[in-house]
């Protein structure tokens, strides 16, 4: 009996111990045990031994659990009564363990018969389908279904569809019925390249080329929209060797909307919108046609998942860039909330990958948001301070500059809304030498950001390793690196006061590996005078016809790839509740940046 506990104990089964009875005789419970323990363990072949009908209960237990695709059976015992020396009954509750359903239980009651006298005497169960379940009949078995659920929407801040079923339409060459290869590709291309600039004759040619010589049948030209397709469909069907087979797709608004940002997010915005399958164990017959459902859970809908994203905002940003020849990227965050409203890439910044999110690029002049923020923090000064702004200032022999302009001595903020470089280099150098990325720190620059549903770059601002250094980082050149994105964050937390935890999906949390430090009251206001001055009086005014506006421009300088020197043009700020960066690689001049915002700005409500 100590090893049957033992057994019983290891098996998962609760079986209450059968003492003798003097008049009864031998009681069933070691042979329970065993029974028990075998099935459980999947040694079917031998819990079958213990039934009066083994050949039938060995078949019914691996049918069972195949049809159940069950993965773990436990079997809890209940007491064992005995009603004759030769009978007993005991109710055992069968738990199964399955792929859709979970954890699966019910009750069902076993006879035991005692056959044979003496030593030759053994204990059986009486075998019939109803041993594995109550209801079950012969020729039946068990199943489990699972019932197929939905998945919720993944919608935009104003709970309109982001991804939504669109029906694609493929252009299909079918490259071994083309009798005239250059003649059906120029006819291709004649139609559907002012689609996708990419797509010419030549690359239709050898796209027909590489599908023979690698034994398809068919080369896929381009996938159309439903409304590009329509416009172009009656010219494609004329065309012999051509298939037009369609697909319902999930897709966003627009071919390439914000598509560097939805490739990252959409995944994982999936994920989210998963529903629960709903599954039902059924018994059926030999052909497998259902006869009852013995238990069930309905599936549950996936939920629907928000983005941030404004898809006006990101219509307006994607307008105000696309027709940049270089690389060129707008983002634009809530302040109040840190929600990412828009990142928009125009096709030449989509080449070069998410450079919105993290392409590192030096800030230049709207760097001294952060400067400006030190030098008052550091009480060097105050927006009405008066400060030299020189056309050209000597540190460590190097010759700094402003852009064709000496003012002489000016207020602080007269400074910063002309942009002066020689002011705000010379503030640099009175500054310790770990002030700007400490500062910068305050405005999320330098901070690694875990942000559901995309990567993001800050970018780096390192301590000065001399005046020179210093001087240079103090006016956006130098070492210093920021993205776009954390233009935006530091426009934002100059909207507010404090920086802003940026987010993308709502109801996720994002971490940062820093908290951002505060910033000072007099920073706060200092720096909204700077950056209205900016609009009113200075380098942007061209955004004075956009509301009340509050900007920094800046042009950073950088050798390309050809030894030249170009410069990347920068425009960041804020209007009401909506803060935003502007770049253009390689642009050259702010005015280009600021041209960019006020497309943008104009197409959006003030708030």
């Amino acid at each position: 009996m100590v090893v049957s506990c033992l057994l019983t104990l290891l098996a998962g089964c609760t079986a209450a111990p059968t003492s003798p009875d003097e008049q009864l005789g031998p009681g069933p419970g070691t042979t329970i045990d065993t029974f028990v323990t075998d099935w459980q363990s999947g040694r079917t072949n031998d819990a079958s031994l213990l039934t009066t009908d083994p050949p039938a209960a060995a078949l019914l237990m691996t049918t069972v659990a195949g049809g159940l695709k069950s993965t773990k059976l436990a079997i809890s015992l209940g007491p064992v009564s005995r009603s004759s020396a030769t009978s007993a009954s005991v109710t055992a509750t069968m738990t199964w363990t399955l792929p859709v359903a979970g954890t699966w239980s019910y009750a069902v009651p076993w006879t035991w018969t005692r056959s044979g006298s003496g030593d030759q005497a053994s204990w059986r169960l009486e075998y019939s389908p109803a041993i594995v379940h109550p209801t079950l009949g012969a020729q039946q078995t068990l199943v489990v279904r699972s019932t197929p659920t939905t998945s919720g929407t993944i919608v935009d801040r104003n709970d309109v569809e982001l991804i939504a079923p669109v029906r694609v339409y493929s252009v299909v060459v079918l490259v071994n019925k083309v009798s005239d290869v250059a003649a059906t590709a120029t006819q291709i291309a004649a139609l559907v390249g002012r689609f996708d600039t990419s797509i010419t004759a030549k690359s239709i040619e050898a796209g027909i080329a590489q599908a023979r010589k690698d034994g398809n049948d068919g080369y896929t030209v381009v996938n159309l929209r439903e409304a590009d397709f329509d416009i172009v469909q009656t010219a494609l069907s004329s065309i012999s060797a051509v298939s037009l087979p369609s697909t319902m797709r999930n897709l966003p608004p627009a071919k390439d909307f914000a598509k560097e940002l939805l490739a990252q997010a959409t995944p994982v915005a999936e994920k989210l919108t998963a529903g629960t399958p709903g599954w039902r164990v059924v018994a059926v017959d030999a052909a497998g046609d259902e006869l009852q459902t013995l238990d069930e859970r309905p599936p549950v809908p996936g939920p629907k998942v928000t983005l941030t994203l404004d898809i006006t905002t990101q219509e307006a940003a994607e307008a105000a860039i696309a027709s940049i020849k270089e690389p060129a990227v707008l983002v634009a965050i809530q302040p109040s909330t840190g929600e990412i409203l828009a990142v928009a890439q125009n096709a030449p910044a989509n080449a070069l990958g998410p450079i919105a999110l993290t392409g590192q690029y030096p800030p230049g002049s709207t760097f001294k948001i952060v400067t400006g923020t030190a030098a008052i923090d550091h009480r060097l000064i105050t927006p009405a301070t008066e400060v030299p702004c020189p056309g050209e200032w000597t540190v460590d022999h190097r010759t700094i500059h402003n852009e064709g302009f000496d003012l002489g001595t000016v207020t602080a903020t007269q400074a910063f809304a002309h942009s002066c470089n020689t002011t705000f280099a010379r503030l640099s150098t009175e500054l310790p030498d770990d002030a700007l990325p400490t500062t910068a720190r305050q405005y999320g620059i330098g901070l690694d950001f875990d942000i559901r549903g995309i990567i993001t770059l800050t970018g780096s601002i390192r301590d000065a390793g001399s005046i020179l250094d210093r001087a240079e980082n103090g006016f956006g050149q130098g070492t210093d690196l920021v993205t776009a994105f954390s233009e935006a964050l530091m426009a934002a937390t100059a909207a507010t006061g404090n920086m802003p935890m940026p987010i993308l999906i709502r109801g996720t949390t994002t971490t940062v590996d820093h908290p951002a430090p505060p910033r000072s009251a007099a920073a706060r206001a200092a720096i909204r005078t700077f950056m209205r001055a900016v609009v009113t009086d200075g380098t942007a005014r061209q955004l004075q016809g956009d509301g009340v506006v509050y900007a920094k421009t800046g042009t950073a300088e950088y050798v390309n790839d050809k030894g030249a020197i170009q410069a990347h043009a920068w425009t960041v700020g804020f209007r009401g509740d909506l803060a935003f960066s502007a770049l253009i690689v390689g642009g050259n001049d702010s005015k280009r940046t600021n041209a960019i915002l006020d497309t943008f700005l104009k197409k959006l409500p003030e708030n």
